[in-house]
């Protein structure tokens, strides 16, 4: 592959972001990050339409890297970097990750940011994935709240689920099986090695339950939760896999 464009939602902190790049260092001749200046998770699709953005070259310790930050979401990466930094020279495919924690099931995944940012390359016409690594809760903490580097054990996890992302990205490409108008959705179980299965499934469908709880004070706090997660085909569902400790990946369609 000759270009390859990373975003995320996690943000230019993300202690995962420099591992994707290394991984994706191996399979690509060029690569673009453009990554938000500010973690910016379950952001969904949303464009800072009434905000002015800065765009920020940052330094790179890579040898194919150039690192931007835009003070938006993730969605406002992608379209900045497609409509401007490379409008024609566009790369050959979008990867958005590798995302601290899982993201699965419809319609959740529309609140990902994440899953957003490679909705709007599919959105565009060019290759999209979008990749995401459940986090075990010794590592929660550590990783997604204080941006730490990864203790070892995490980190070999980690390595493995990012060069298989990136042989994957690779071989879908060089078949031509690129799915244009459609992201690829991977998620890699918090155990992942390179021994562990990785399968096609189904996007989860799952209803969503009241997701805020009301205090004594009237006041709202968010807690997760869904309900469900039965199959919408014939293959197992995003969620069925990743509790068994398979990886997998999904093909859902943004742009018909």
């Amino acid at each position: 592959m000759k270009k390859i464009l990373i975003s995320n939602d996690d943000g230019i902190l993300s202690p995962f972001l420099s591992r994707f790049i290394e991984a994706f260092e191996e399979v690509s001749d060029e690569i673009l990050v453009v990554v938000p200046a500010s973690e910016q998770s379950w952001i969904g699709r949303a464009y800072s339409r009434h905000k002015t953005l800065t765009l920020a070259e940052r330094k790179s310790d890579f040898k194919k890297t150039k690192i931007y930050t835009v003070d938006g979401t993730p969605s406002d990466c992608v379209n900045i970097a497609l409509g401007c930094l490379c409008k024609d020279d566009l790369p050959d495919v979008v990867v958005s990750g590798i995302n601290i924690g899982q993201n699965l099931g419809l319609p959740l995944l529309w609140s990902s940011g994440t899953f957003s940012a490679a909705a709007e390359a599919a959105g565009a016409g060019v290759m999209a994935v979008a990749a995401s690594l459940q986090l075990a809760n010794e590592f929660y903490e550590s990783c997604r709240i204080n941006h730490e580097t990864p203790p070892k054990k995490l980190d070999d996890i980690l390595r493995s689920a990012c060069a298989h992302c990136a042989n994957f990205v690779r071989e879908k490409f060089e078949s031509k099986d690129a799915r244009l108008g459609s992201v690829f959705n991977i998620n890699y179980p918090s155990e992942y090695s390179s021994s562990t299965p990785f399968v096609e499934c189904e996007p989860a469908s799952v209803k969503i339950l009241p997701f805020y709880r009301q205090d004594e004070n009237g006041m709202f706090s968010f807690k997760y939760a869904i309900d469900g997660g039965r199959s919408v085909g014939g293959k197992k569902t995003d969620i069925e896999c990743l509790k068994s400790g398979v990886a997998c990946y999904s093909s859902i369609c943004v742009r018909p």
